[in-house]
């Protein structure tokens, strides 16, 4: 305690960015990263490593193309092979070429280009299907290794100075002068400032402090199979299907669906958003159509039934051949789940809580890969005390809420931007 000690609750992507922009920026402070399990291990291993500039909100893509820019930044400091990061693109695409793809008019010719020759798509694209009729594509966009780049991050950090203990957190108490966390390991560390950093987990941490905050958790998954038949290229972009659909069942599964109460959700109407891309010898694929909410997750998130069925099925609407792979999906099958943790708006917690000395970055859902060096850097500045904020800061300042004017401003807006 002879410098001032920032903990920093979560070691997931959020955590490690806010820890190396504060050590950047000044190596005398005590920074001490805690998480339950290993770095990176829990919500940032289910990401899905794509990022793009383009949202519907101006406040969102001004956070996301600079949160690329450093991300850029981190690759000209410390070697074009630090981490993986691939502009190769989003493709938005869909059966018909009168409908938006997105909600509101905020792109610009910079960001996004629409093909709506059927010629040029199949020439370009000969695995989408030939009823496709439009892509809608976003430019500054593409893949990347969230790992490498973290570790990247979490090293350097600690040749700063950065401490990294492994333990749960079990309760947390405040004094006039510090804070005192308890951990399961019967440690308990002194803090300065904390720093809630701990993805789904933001409620369980916040609320040993009676802090409540406005998010949910909606679970999510994803999952990746070899592609024994060369379907996807490996060039191909992140691709999302930008219509809603009906499943293509046969007439004995709609019988089945029809007949147990639980499987009727097969037969409604599926959201737009299957998204594919090519992964490591294979086909990363997911699809965000759950919208269950639960306010305190599992630390082992549970698989949905079908899943990977039902995506495939879904898949094979603008990639056909992926039909191929419906009722003889090659192994191994990698499902895994994740939550989205989000405010109603999908904007993040970025900065001061009402509790003096308590800082918060996170619901970060859909976008924690792209926007996390764009997140951490600005918390860091939150609790260096520097006044130069971007323009966006105010958006996702977590007291917000009590401004009726921006609130007002942001339910206005006719996307939250989840793909």
């Amino acid at each position: 305690m002879n410098s001032k000690t920032i903990v920093i609750c979560g070691a997931g992507i959020a955590g490690i960015t806010t820890a190396y922009y504060l050590l950047k920026n000044d190596n005398k402070l005590n920074v001490i990263l805690i998480d339950k399990n290993q770095p990176l291990s829990f919500t940032t291993s289910k990401s899905g490593e794509n990022f793009r500039d383009f949202w519907p909100q101006p406040c969102m893509m001004q956070f996301a193309a600079h949160s690329i820019r450093l991300m850029k930044d981190l690759k000209n400091e410390y070697g074009d092979d630090a981490f993986k990061m691939t502009f190769s693109g989003y493709n938005f695409v869909s059966l018909d070429k009168d409908k938006p793809v997105f909600s509101t008019p905020q792109a610009t010719s910079e960001s996004i280009e629409e093909i709506r020759d059927r010629a040029t798509i199949q020439n370009n694209y000969p695995y989408l299907s030939e009823q496709v009729e439009k892509i809608v594509r976003i430019k500054n966009a593409g893949g990347m290794d969230v790992y490498a780049m973290g570790m990247l991050m979490l090293k350097e950090a600690r040749k700063r100075g950065l401490k990294v203990l492994e333990g749960e957190v079990l309760a947390i108490r405040k004094s006039d002068t510090d804070f005192q966390i308890h951990l399961n390991t019967k440690a308990t560390i002194h803090a300065h400032q904390l720093v809630i950093a701990a993805g789904p987990f933001i409620n369980y941490i916040a609320n040993m402090l009676d802090i409540q905050l406005p998010i949910e958790n909606i679970l999510q998954q994803k999952f990746i199979i070899p592609d024994p038949k060369n379907i996807i290229p490996p060039d191909m972009p992140f691709t999302i299907f930008a219509d809603a659909q009906y499943l293509d069942w046969s007439a004995e599964e709609k019988d089945f669906f029809a007949a147990e109460k639980k499987y009727h959700h097969l037969l409604e109407e599926f959201p737009a958003g299957l998204h594919v891309r090519p992964d490591t010898g294979g086909i990363k694929m997911g699809w965000a159509f759950n919208t269950t909410t639960s306010k305190l997750p599992d630390w082992e998130p549970p698989t949905l039934e079908l899943f990977p069925q039902i995506v495939l099925k879904g898949a094979s609407r603008f990639i056909p051949q992926l039909a191929e792979y419906e009722n003889d999906i090659p192994t191994p099958l990698i499902q895994y789940a994740g939550y989205y943790t989000r405010t109603k708006e999908n904007y993040p917690l970025i900065g001061p809580a009402e509790m003096p000395n308590v800082f918060l970055v996170g619901a970060l859902a859909g976008y924690g890969t792209m926007g996390a060096c764009a997140a951490g850097q600005l918390c860091s500045k939150y609790i260096l005390s520097d006044s130069n904020l971007p323009d966006y800061s105010r958006y996702f300042h977590p007291l917000r809420y009590q401004n009726q004017v921006l609130m007002q401003e942001i339910n206005e807006s006719q996307s939250d931007g989840q793909l």
